[in-house]
């Protein structure tokens, strides 16, 4: 399981979020996520390591033994804009999305608890990648969008503050 993610979730959420799933082999060089296609699991390395690499081949991570995989496409339900292959041979555990998400429905709690831990998760690559790259790209919304999320904000902060926009 995931290093952020086991330290996010109690003995009983792992021990439920392992009995929806099943171990998955890998063989060296083999397509685990593919760019473009819509993936419906959450995938957890437990041995081997995984490159993430773009269409035209250039690797841009590594991802190594107790990291969580595919968790944007889990988080943001767009389809991955780059593959994952298999490094070397190894073992993932594969826990299908559509159970997860009716768990998380149906008990805020786990729900909380699980999406803070994705949260750190994220954050941590976010930090890493930004230390590569030296300059992180913050652009996650249009202009309209951003313009219409500012302006409620300030609606609201205005309300409460008491003062007119």
């Amino acid at each position: 399981m995931s290093v952020h993610l086991a330290a996010g979730l109690n003995d009983a959420d792992m021990v439920w979020l392992m009995s929806l799933g099943r171990f998955q082999r890998l063989s060296a060089g083999q397509r685990l996520i593919t760019a473009g296609r819509p993936i419906n699991d959450l995938f957890f390395v437990l041995s081997g390591g995984l490159d993430v690499v773009r269409e035209d081949g250039t690797r841009v991570a590594t991802i190594g033994e107790g990291e969580v995989v595919g968790e944007m496409s889990f988080v943001g339900e767009e389809v991955p804009s780059v593959s994952v292959l298999a490094a070397q041979s190894g073992e993932v555990f594969v826990a299908p999305r559509g159970l997860i998400l009716e768990r998380l429905e149906r008990e805020p709690a786990i729900g909380m608890r699980f999406y803070r831990a994705l949260a750190l998760c994220l954050a941590s690559r976010l930090r890493e990648t930004t230390d590569a790259v030296g300059v992180a790209v913050l652009d996650c919304m249009t202009g309209t969008e951003t313009a219409a999320v500012t302006g409620r904000f300030r609606r609201l902060l205005g309300s409460l503050t008491g003062t007119a926009n």
